[in-house]
């Protein structure tokens, strides 16, 4: 019961799992019996036994939840989070701009794509035809109440079958504005990265996950044990 940060996380898994066990495989409690090895314990019934348990995870759970290394934890959590959606919000941008130079698709995330090229792009693609390969980066700057939608600058290179190349210079910038579809996907894809390869989810959302499963498991037993018990 120490507070420390891999105690209480341990705590919390343990008795999580615990219940998670008693509830799976049906396990069942005497009416009576021995605490602490000397002390006699008689009418034991589930709903006392599940209250106690509910009891104890609530209090192992806050005093993991609470503790100041679990929010730093959760802020690492959150701070990775954002830094990959961020590199995929960019890539997406990129890749935007890069199918219009190569094919000339109009992206529907930059709103007012209707001034590019600039007059020395536009005189080599009249020129020299569509480019065989672009790259492009972009520098992503969000608006401050959400992060689908700001301005975006570009530097970017242009080759072409005869052996031609182009490079800007990244004078030109342009709103953007992610469609609500790309920005689920982009959501579920950061969760699910973030969660699979950080250490901080495996030290944050395991215990959390767990000790929701057990809640509700403990909250099932509860129900059942009430209504066997009226009957």
């Amino acid at each position: 019961m120490d507070d420390l940060p891999d105690k209480l996380r341990r705590n919390v898994v343990v008795l999580s799992a615990a219940i998670v066990a008693i509830t799976v495989f049906h396990l069942t409690f005497r009416p009576t019996g021995t605490l602490l090895g000397f002390a006699e314990v008689g009418r034991v019934t589930p709903v006392k036994i599940w209250l106690a348990l509910s009891a104890v995870l609530a209090y192992m759970f806050l005093r993991y939840w609470f503790y100041e290394g679990t929010d730093q934890e959760r802020a690492l959590l959150v701070q990775e989070f954002q830094g990959r959606r961020y590199a995929m919000v960019k890539r997406h941008l990129e890749r935007a701009l890069e199918r219009h130079l190569i094919h000339r698709r109009a992206p529907a995330c930059l709103t007012d794509i209707g001034n590019f090229p600039d007059a020395q792009l536009a005189v080599c693609l009249a020129d020299r035809g569509p480019p065989i390969r672009a790259d492009a980066v972009a520098t992503v700057e969000a608006d401050q109440h959400s992060p689908w939608r700001g301005r975006v600058g570009y530097t970017f290179d242009l080759q072409w079958s005869s052996g031609n190349h182009y490079s800007s210079s990244g004078g030109q910038r342009f709103d953007f504005r992610l469609r609500r579809c790309v920005a689920l996907w982009t959501v579920l894809r950061c969760v699910l990265g973030t969660a699979t390869y950080s250490k901080s989810a495996v030290d944050v959302l395991v215990p959390i996950a767990l000790a929701g499963v057990a809640a509700i498991m403990c909250l099932y037993q509860l129900v059942i044990a009430g209504f066997q018990l009226g009957s």
